[in-house]
């Protein structure tokens, strides 16, 4: 399943390269922070898990509609079970996304996102599954030069995967909530 994670990859960045030519303003972002699972279901159980941390990038362009641009991402977030062993999952997604207007000092933006999402139990419990998934993102930008468009910005993300079957674990349940902060640079 990693293989059709990793063609899905290179399918969405070749997509944003190719656009990069015919949108404007092609930009890269890496992030990181924490991560919680409130939600996380193995099957007919729900284990309780430990805060963690994410980490992910991506390449945004302009769309012709103005405001919004069009994101490819990818995101790894992690989680430990209180019993032992960890939850890991890495996604990578489409996303619109809408930004207000650059003349504000402080941008808010927003978006939602589809794609695949990989969940790998790694203890006692093994195995990984790759679904379809979502997510739903809202920050803030604080850009650091007018001149050079780098931005900072601090970031929500909900994450949501269910129905992936994980070894003999039938029915995970991955849902997360994440807080990033990162780092803009205009191409």
């Amino acid at each position: 399943m990693k293989k059709y994670l990793a063609a899905f990859t290179l399918m969405l960045l070749s997509a944003s390269a190719a656009q990069a030519d015919m949108f404007d303003n092609p930009t890269v972002s890496v992030l990181g922070g924490l991560t919680s699972h409130p939600n996380l279901t193995l099957g007919t159980t729900q284990p309780s898990v430990s805060d963690s941390y994410n980490a992910g990038a991506r390449i945004s362009v302009d769309s012709p509609v103005p405001g919004f641009t069009m994101d490819a991402d990818y995101f790894y977030n992690r989680g430990g079970y209180a019993s032992g062993g960890s939850l890991n999952s890495q996604s990578v997604m489409g996303d619109p996304m809408y930004h207000t207007p650059p003349t504000f000092p402080v941008r808010l933006y927003g978006g939602a996102g589809i794609g695949l999402v990989n969940s790998s139990l790694g203890g006692a419990l093994k195995g990984s599954s790759t679904v379809l998934g979502w997510q739903s993102i809202g920050g803030l930008e604080f850009p650091l030069d007018n001149g050079t468009g780098t931005t900072l910005f601090a970031e929500y993300r909900y994450q949501n995967a269910h129905n992936a079957n994980a070894g003999t674990i039938r029915g995970v349940g991955n849902t997360s909530n994440n807080l990033s902060v990162g780092i803009k640079i205009p191409l």
